[in-house]
């Protein structure tokens, strides 16, 4: 592929900085207005910028375009570092409002899809908009990141198609890709994504090595030319260096959906813009422990009751448990899709049939087939942001004639997540120590995702840093905006 193919430039801006006489810039201007794209990024075709080189007294500069990608396990971010300000972010539509945020999800609707066709499908926000058209049809797929470490996981069957992980994720990135680069304006050719110091579900180096592996070929499969990975850790640090007059030693803690991850680093004005900064990173940690599992606590104690988990059923003369592993999926974005399965459909029937409390069992067989994921995901992720703000607060989903109403206290919530906030609260421990270094070497600690305002993960950081250390700010977009602003200083040091 040519430099030029991978190369941005705001045609106008170009033109003008780089002409030597007005008349010269004039006559290039109005060759670009006749030009329909000439006010995208990648309007400048090569041959355009060959004639343009040529041209009497014309200079002009290449301008690269720095993209970082957060692919998150719930929400994913793109960034843009085309200059010395600051990155800006991919917009998108959802039901009629702009977000940054493209939803981590893949919708198939099963009707559509035909024998020795390309699978039809959508993504992010125009994937929660074909899923809530369809009412309930199709198959909607979240939180697939979680599954990067799983050595053998089967393919989904979508209609007349089966995709393996890989494929889900090549599809995914694909659409983000698409999407990214027709709100920014520029082709994403290239890009700095960011992983997890420790993947979610990981046992050992080997399976973290395996899915950066995976990472990186469903980036190469999705049109990306051009991979490098970031620490997302890092990331954040590099968007909270970014803001800095002096010098720090930074604990940064990056709260995602599926992991919690920690560095200590060196950062501020006089290490921004280095290509090289390993010296400055002291130590990176991760545990398999963040959002999501704050969310599984709120379902398993709120909602798996009323669907029968902790109920009986009578057979062959027993008084046996429903199994509770229906529920333990349920409660894991990850593992909700497994459940919709025809073998898990008969069993539940037969358990229905002997149920001390069939009409809980029917209601979970109904979420299931309705597809109910998001919906249940959008009424816990409600729940939990209010009991960060407040010592109680409600609980309420409705669908069809299944409704839960509750009050969740704080406290309660507090305990039903202790053995995850302990786990994190050892990461960090851990962490420290391996840098050598006592919670009073930190100078800043920044905090980002929405689980930093937890409050019962807030103290475990007061407790050791104090509050007057702890800062937070931009839990969506810092570690994509860190990642563009690291592609940014690696084009400037290359070049």
């Amino acid at each position: 592929m040519p430099r030029a193919a991978s190369l941005g430039f705001f045609a106008e801006g170009f033109v003008a900085k780089t002409c030597s006489t007005p008349g010269t810039a004039a006559f290039w201007l109005r060759a670009l207005g006749a030009n329909s794209g000439a006010r995208r990024h990648d309007a400048l075709h090569p041959g355009l910028l060959g004639e343009l080189a040529r041209a009497p007294g014309f200079g002009y500069r290449w301008a690269p375009v720095a993209f970082g990608i957060d692919f998150g396990t719930s929400n994913s971010v793109v960034a843009l570092a085309d200059g010395d300000g600051p990155p800006r972010f991919a917009s998108f539509e959802l039901l009629g409002r702009s977000t940054a945020s493209f939803r981590s999800l893949l919708f198939f609707d099963l009707d559509e899809q035909r024998p020795a066709e390309p699978v039809v499908f959508s993504a992010g926000p125009a994937g929660i908009e074909a899923y809530l058209d369809a009412l309930g049809e199709g198959r909607l797929i979240q939180s697939f990141k979680t599954h990067l470490t799983t050595a053998s996981l089967g393919r989904t069957a979508l209609g007349p198609h089966a995709l393996d992980l890989d494929e889900l994720l090549a599809l995914f990135l694909g659409r983000l890709r698409e999407g990214a680069s027709a709100a920014l304006g520029a082709p994403i050719e290239r890009a700095v994504l960011g992983r997890p110091v420790r993947f979610a579900g990981s046992r050992d180096d080997q399976a973290c090595a395996r899915a950066e592996a995976r990472l990186r070929r469903a980036a190469l499969a999705a049109g990306l030319g051009e991979v490098e990975l970031e620490l997302e850790p890092i990331a954040a640090a590099y968007h909270y260096e970014a803001g800095l007059e002096r010098d720090e030693l930074a604990m940064i803690a990056d709260f995602g959906a599926g992991t919690t991850d920690f560095c200590v680093m060196r950062i501020g004005p006089t290490h921004r813009g280095r290509r090289e900064r390993s010296d400055d990173v002291l130590v990176t940690g991760g545990v398999g422990v963040a959002g999501d599992n704050l969310d599984a606590a709120l379902i398993e104690h709120v909602v798996a009751p009323a669907l029968g988990k902790g109920s009986y059923y009578r057979e062959f003369g027993k008084r046996l448990p429903i199994p509770p592993g229906y529920y333990y999926k349920l409660s894991r974005w990850h593992q909700l899709s497994f459940l919709r399965g025809s073998r898990t459909r008969h069993e539940l029937e037969r358990l229905a049939q002997h149920a001390e409390s069939p009409a809980a069992l029917e209601a979970l067989m109904m979420i299931i087939e309705d597809n109910q994921g998001f919906h249940l995901h959008e009424a816990v992720e409600a729940t939990k942001i209010a009991l960060s703000r407040e010592p109680r607060a409600a609980f309420d989903y409705v669908h069809e004639d299944f409704e839960v109403h509750a009050q969740v206290e704080r406290a309660d919530f507090e305990a039903w997540i202790a053995d995850e906030v302990a786990e994190i609260a050892a990461c960090l421990d851990q962490t420290l120590a391996r840098a050598g270094l006592e919670p009073a070497a930190i100078d800043r600690v920044f905090m980002t995702g929405g689980t930093a305002f937890v409050p019962a993960v807030r103290r475990e950081f007061e407790a050791r840093f104090g509050s007057g250390k702890l800062s937070s700010g931009d839990e969506l977009s810092s570690i994509a905006a860190g990642l563009a602003g690291r592609a940014r200083s690696w084009d400037a040091a290359a070049g």
